[in-house]
């Protein structure tokens, strides 16, 4: 079968397309490219079979890398959690139960699930089905009347907010939302708004879900455009918000996703409102644990029920597939909660670094899961190694499948689309403003898997410009004949 598929391959693109450009001559091209003057290159490619580095070009140099660093936070989450590990929240009370009240607090321990109603695993309009699930729980048990509070308790992971070097204009946003012990939504409120003729400001109609909290400045304003070009501004636990920048004219309604300025209050909040729709009775309200400051004493903590989130194969998946930055973050900060207890940054890097030196990667800065920190600097031949001592795990199988195909698929779905590399690239991409760049594996035409990483970071050129001075190069790894 590969040999037919191979051979209708070769029909579409004639073989003299493949071989029309060397390794070296892509190469060439791009070290002499002028548009390319000021870049900064660390480029690295390995064939697994015959033990050749094909391509060494600054390999050594370290770069941020963008979004391909969620290959080390997803091999390492494979590593220590294993695919069928699920992360669960847990309900507990403080009190005694009889003739239908609860003398005490209902407590949710959050255990870093980051699959909890997450669009990712759920149908739109059933993400919030879990509150449902967990009131029906409480109504088992005979609950009528909770004399005490909801405490939502993300302790277990701390109140970190964002890694270092996350920019303030990133963090209001959905994709800059942060990883916490408890997550959910996807850590994000819907923002509805209704813009009217250009150059007014937009209108806000409703947030979803509801938080109460949250205090919006508007500054935005409606433009002759087709796309959202706003931006949130605003940080963990900071409910003062404020909306800038462009959003198209005449739209009602026009939606915005933003990060939720604190999840573990929200939380709260919506599972009271959910008991009060459903005749429970809760007397004191909703708390958050990292306000309140109240401590569940176990000696008088009863575990009601448990909630499992998704599997850790699943999250990978998705992760890798769509680029999710709060899935990367969740996954590396849950390594350090099994590992140590705790699931703070410091530990789950810890035991990210410790895994490194096994797998040959060496010293790496890095300092967050998804590589939306600048700060990170890894270089190509670093990310060879790790892609490298992937294939000799248990897991190997889960951690490729879980990588986008190229012209096929997720975050490569355009590159080298109807050219050689379609079909036969499986790589994660990374593209932060001035840094482009991809890693994963290749299968070339001799059915040898290639191992490589490409990082490039311009000033002025987009990410989509420098993507496409990629494929020459990427084409002739796949379409390049090499001896055995």
């Amino acid at each position: 079968m590969r040999f037919f598929n191979t051979f209708l391959f070769l029909l579409v693109f004639p073989l003299s397309a493949f071989t029309q450009q060397s390794i070296e001559d892509a190469l060439r091209q791009l070290q002499t490219d002028p548009s390319l003057k000021g870049s900064e290159w660390s480029v690295c490619a390995y064939d697994i079979k015959t033990g050749d580095t094909l391509v060494n070009w600054n390999a050594d140099i370290a770069l941020p890398g963008a979004s391909i660093t969620k290959l080390f936070s997803t091999a390492t989450a494979l590593a220590v959690l294993g695919p069928d590990y699920k992360a669960t929240t847990k309900i507990y009370t403080d009190g005694p139960i009889q003739n239908g009240i609860l003398s005490g607090n209902i407590w949710i321990i959050g255990g870093g699930d980051v699959s909890l109603g997450s669009r990712y695993f759920h149908e739109p309009g059933t993400e919030f089905d879990f509150l449902d699930s967990w009131v029906m729980e409480l109504k088992k048990l005979g609950i009528q009347t909770i004399a005490g509070s909801i405490i939502a308790d993300a302790e277990n992971f701390g109140d970190e907010t964002c890694p270092i070097g996350w920019e303030r204009a990133d963090m209001g946003n959905y994709y800059g939302c942060g990883a916490y012990g408890l997550n959910f939504f996807d850590n994000t409120l819907k923002l509805s708004f209704k813009t009217g003729a250009p150059g007014t400001l937009i209108e806000l109609q409703s947030i979803y879900p509801n938080d109460l909290s949250y205090k919006l400045t508007i500054e935005a304003k409606a433009l002759a455009i087709r796309d959202d070009q706003s931006f949130v501004h605003g940080i963990p636990f900071d409910y003062d918000r404020k909306i800038t920048g462009s959003l198209p004219a005449n739209r009602n309604p026009i939606v915005v996703k933003a990060s939720m300025p604190d999840p573990e209050k929200l939380l709260a909040q919506l599972f009271y409102e959910q008991l009060q729709k459903n005749g429970i009775r809760v007397d004191n309200g909703p708390r958050s644990k990292r306000l309140s400051k109240q401590i569940l004493d176990a000696r008088l903590a009863t575990l009601l029920f448990e909630y499992k989130g998704k599997a850790v194969r699943d999250v990978v998946f998705w992760t890798n597939q769509r680029s999710v930055n709060l899935y990367a973050e969740g996954l590396l900060r849950q390594v350090g909660y099994v590992r140590y207890g705790f699931g703070s940054y410091e530990n789950g890097l810890k035991v990210l670094d410790s895994l490194n030196a096994t797998w040959d990667v060496g010293p790496i800065k890095i300092v967050d899961g998804s590589g939306l920190s600048k700060a990170n600097n890894i270089s190509a031949r670093q990310f060879v190694h790790l892609l490298k001592a992937q294939i000799n795990t248990s897991s190997f199988p889960i951690f490729y499948n879980s990588l986008p195909i190229a012209g096929l698929s997720g975050t490569v779905k355009t590159l080298c689309a109807g050219q050689p590399g379609a079909g036969r690239i499986h790589a994660k991409s990374g593209s932060i403003d001035g840094i482009k760049a991809y890693a994963g594996y290749i299968e070339n035409l001799q059915d040898h898997k290639i191992c490589f990483a490409l990082i490039a970071n311009h000033p002025t050129l987009s990410g989509a410009q420098l993507s496409k001075k990629m494929e020459p190069l990427l084409n002739a790894l796949v379409s390049s004949i090499q001896p055995e």
